[in-house]
C-alpha cells in the first residue's frame, strides 16, 4: 500500500496548492522560477514562510501589505527588493537562515550542512536523519543538493516514505519547473539513507535523471519542543 506522511498545513485547493496563511486563510504556496525575483533558494525559503502560517502569498507580491506587518516588511527588503536573492550560485542555506533570523528578530530558522568546519556540520547519515524528524513533525524540510559539475539546487520536501531499508523517499516542491494537473508535489528524490560517504552522489533526482548529494537542510521552528521531535 501506499503511504506518504504529509506536512500539517498543505492543501490541493482549485487545481492549485495552497497553505493556510498569516491571515488564518488559504492561500496560494508553489510558484515557478520567473514569477518572483529570486534563485531557487529564495523560491523555496517563500514557500517555507507561507507553509508556517508566516506569509501570505499576497504578501510576496504586494509591497503595500509590508505597512501593516514588520516582519513583512523586513522579508521584503531582505530578499525581494532590488533583486537580492539573484547571486552567482545562489545563497548557501545557512546565510538564508542567518538572514531570516534577523527579519525575525530571533533564532527561529537553522540549518545543517555535511561541509565540514562550518556551524552545525553534521554527518550525512545523521543529515538524513534529521531531515526524516522534521518531516515526521509533519513540518516543511527545504533541501539543498549538490550535482556533479553543476551549480546547487534547493527545493521544498512535503512527504516522505520509507522505501526499502536503505531508501527514504522525499516528496518535494521544486520550483525550477511547474506542478502537474492535481498534484502536491513536482519531483521525487530517494536518500541513499544508510550511506557513510559525505560527499558521494548517491542520492537520486528522478524527474532529472541524475544522481545527486542532499547535502545540507534548512528548518523553521515555530513550536517547542515535543516529546517525539528533538527541534
Amino acid at each position: 500500500m501506499f503511504t506518504a506522511k504529509f506536512i500539517k498545513n498543505i492543501f490541493l485547493e482549485e487545481d492549485a496548492i495552497k497553505a493556510i496563511g498569516r491571515s488564518g486563510q488559504l492561500t496560494k504556496v508553489f510558484a515557478q522560477q520567473g514569477t518572483l525575483d529570486g534563485a531557487c533558494g529564495i523560491y523555496s525559503l517563500m514557500m517555507m514562510l507561507i507553509f508556517h502560517k508566516f506569509l501570505d502569498w499576497e504578501d510576496l507580491i504586494d509591497d503595500e501589505r509590508a505597512k501593516d506587518c514588520k516582519f513583512v516588511s523586513r522579508i521584503q527588503h531582505e530578499f525581494l527588493h532590488g533583486f537580492k536573492g539573484i547571486c552567482s550560485g545562489g545563497y548557501r542555506l545557512q546565510e538564508i537562515s542567518e538572514r531570516v533570523n534577523k527579519c525575525f528578530g530571533e533564532k527561529k530558522c537553522e540549518a545543517y550542512t555535511t561541509m565540514p568546519d562550518t556551524p552545525n556540520s553534521v554527518s550525512r547519515r545523521l543529515l538524513h536523519e534529521l531531515i526524516r524528524l522534521n518531516l515526521d513533525c509533519r513540518q516543511p524540510v527545504m533541501l539543498g543538493y549538490s550535482k556533479p559539475s553543476e551549480l546547487g539546487h534547493a527545493l521544498v520536501a512535503v512527504a516522505y516514505r520509507r522505501e526499502a531499508w536503505n531508501r527514504l523517499r522525499l516528496f518535494c516542491l521544486d520550483p525550477s519547473h511547474g506542478v502537474p494537473f492535481m498534484h502536491i508535489w513536482n519531483t521525487v528524490i530517494d536518500l541513499d539513507y544508510l550511506t557513510s560517504n559525505d560527499d558521494d552522489f548517491t542520492d537520486t533526482n528522478y524527474y532529472a535523471e541524475k544522481k545527486i548529494c542532499v547535502n545540507s537542510f534548512l528548518v523553521i521552528n515555530d513550536f517547542g519542543p515535543s516529546a517525539d521531535c528533538p527541534f
